[in-house]
């Protein structure tokens, strides 16, 4: 099921691209991501998001639309080659993968395929290479779902909500797998943000034919961007249930670019998830922006032994045309 949605969706481009063929942009990506930790006995390659990769991304938008007619508005084909160190094995990934619908007269959108969950923290802008990631990632297994989303306005407020197959990165049907979400909250080019979500669902756990009682958890997060781009605050608290037991985690987050020097950064994320047991990260490091497109980052990774164990991470990003 997973290669025949693929293939569909990269049917679409092509066919999006000989309609407007000014309209499109493919961007060639390259992650080298290595872990080290006296625990696991040396340097290796980093077992976590985001994985050692080459990748492409193929984005294509209409060149008109219609007022009061629904009709395909954007397209986002986002794949990768990664190395899995677990798997010990090369795997095709996929990211950003989805087909978005809009009708320009009330600003309502619908996506089909694979996106982020409007559930939590959403980032001010979608970067690629991210190395610090979501609290849903470290509750859920995955931050990004197969299936349908609709976004519309709301006063001053966005309003999104999808309906997933609750499997993460392979579009697979699980029976009674599945996860309802949902987000209201300022638009995320506001300076700053903040927002309420809900979630309600099965999401599928590997090693298990059948998926447990309903989980459920309500979300609060913020985004404060001061002196943009400079310096960028967030936070997310959850609270719930996971399979018939309490549950609820936090996020705290900080990204400073030095404004002397811009080509530098920190950088620096605290994860906290509790459900059963307690699993947690402490993560701070530097960034530097290289010629050519590049992007370094060195990160020392505090974390429980239910994560493997504290070590360092660094990471050789490339993304442009």
């Amino acid at each position: 099921m997973a290669r025949f949605t693929l293939v569909c969706l990269l049917l679409g481009a092509l066919g999006a691209g000989r309609a407007g063929a000014d309209q499109y942009l493919l961007y060639k990506e390259a992650n080298l991501a290595a872990f080290y930790s006296s625990r696991s006995g040396g340097l290796r390659s980093s077992p976590e998001t985001p994985l050692s990769a080459l990748g492409f991304e193929y984005f294509w938008k209409a060149p008109e639309s219609t007022p009061g007619q629904w009709q395909a508005s954007v397209l986002d084909l986002y794949l990768q080659l990664a190395y899995d160190p677990v798997a010990r094995r090369v795997v095709l990934r996929a990211r950003d993968t989805w087909l978005r619908f809009e009708e320009p007269r009330t600003g309502a959108q619908v996506r089909l395929g694979h996106f982020d969950l409007p559930f939590g923290l959403i980032p001010p802008l979608a970067l690629r290479g991210q190395a610090l990631q979501p609290l849903s990632e470290l509750s859920l297994g995955f931050a990004q779902d197969w299936g349908i989303n609709a976004r519309s306005r709301w006063g001053q407020f966005e309003f999104e909500a999808a309906a997933t197959l609750g499997s993460g990165e392979a579009p697979r049907l699980r029976p009674g797998a599945a996860l309802w979400t949902g987000r209201l909250g300022l638009p995320a080019y506001r300076k700053a943000q903040y927002g309420i979500s809900l979630l309600r669902g099965r999401p599928h756990r590997p090693g298990r034919e059948r998926p447990g009682p309903a989980n459920w958890r309500v979300a609060v997060d913020g985004v404060f961007i001061y002196h943009e781009p400079f310096t960028s605050l967030k936070g997310e608290v959850d609270l719930g249930a996971e399979e018939g037991r309490p549950a609820g985690g936090l996020l705290l987050g900080l990204t400073q670019i030095l404004p002397a020097d811009p080509h530098w950064g920190l950088e620096g994320q605290m994860r906290l998830w509790r459900s059963g047991g307690t699993r947690g990260e402490l993560v701070a490091g530097l960034l530097r922006s290289l010629p050519g497109l590049c992007t370094f980052r060195f990160h020392w990774r505090y974390r429980s032994a239910a994560l493997g164990g504290s070590g360092l991470f660094a990471q050789l990003y490339y993304y442009g045309p």
